[in-house]
């Protein structure tokens, strides 16, 4: 028989998973991905707020609407020249006596790569399992609860979000250029085609994904020796207890499920 237990009801694992979930804080990541046809250079940070919590026997904590708030910043190297028509000044040739046909050079417009920075922020909700997982690791005893399996994450209107401020930020950019005035409509048409829904998603998926799909929720840490009294005088020692085994479960309960953590323990 374990020789220390405790137990938390529903509401008490929901205000336990609150604090840790908010213990974890504001995560970010960096990095590249393929975007249509081009490569984004991004920065991202999110950070993830509590839902329902439903505890199921015999191990599983089920977080609904689990929230987590996203904000990107990527930068797409587009060339124009893979996207707009070859523009060339018109030939001109002359007969020359005694020299024969002079033409002018052919001159054509060296269309430029530019740089396309967009900055989006959204939230989204999924509903996750999490699997409890207890370990003893450099002397420390540690109860998680680990995400079980990747999430289904809905993104929706976020990716038409994405193509609107891609086209917002192109215009200003595009306008800088020389003689690209006659092309502008034409570029940016042809620019946001290649983001298809199913492209940004792409895009999206890989990486607001890990944020949620490698959760780790924090339940109980605790040194496997640790001091329970100080020492109070010179014939009453410290006294320090050491913690065998850890058990934690989701066990029923008469009416309601407990998250259950038990221990062994010897002086």
């Amino acid at each position: 028989m374990a020789e220390i237990t405790a137990a938390l009801d529903e509401q008490g694992a929901n205000e336990l998973l609150n604090l840790a979930i908010a213990a974890i804080g504001t995560q970010s990541t960096n990095g590249s991905g393929s975007l249509g046809p081009f490569t984004a250079g991004y920065s991202v940070s999110a950070i993830l707020t509590n839902g329902a919590v439903d505890l199921i026997p015999p191990n599983i904590i089920r977080i609904a609407d689990l929230k987590l708030q996203w904000s990107l910043q990527f930068k797409l190297s587009l060339d124009l020249g893979e996207l707009l028509p070859e523009l060339c000044l018109p030939r001109v040739c002359l007969d020359i006596p005694c020299v024969g046909t002079v033409c002018t050079p052919r001159i054509c417009i060296d269309w430029p790569t530019i740089t396309v920075p967009v900055s989006i922020s959204d939230s989204l909700k999924a509903t996750v399992d999490l699997v409890l997982d207890i370990g003893l690791v450099s002397g420390e005893w540690n109860v998680k609860a680990k995400i079980l399996g990747v999430p289904n994450l809905q993104f929706g209107a976020t990716t038409a979000a994405v193509i609107t401020a891609i086209g917002a930020a192109l215009t200003p950019i595009l306008l800088l250029i020389p003689f690209i005035g006659p092309f502008l409509a034409l570029a940016v048409d042809t620019i946001l085609a290649a983001f298809t829904i199913a492209g940004v998603t792409g895009f999206l998926g890989p990486i607001i994904t890990p944020f949620v799909s490698g959760l780790e929720v924090q339940i109980y840490q605790q040194p496997q020796t640790f001091q329970v009294l100080p020492a109070s005088g010179p014939v009453d020692p410290q006294v320090h207890i050491q913690i065998d085994t850890v058990d934690a479960v989701v066990a029923h309960n008469g009416t309601e499920d407990e998250l259950m953590l038990t221990a062994d323990i010897s002086p």
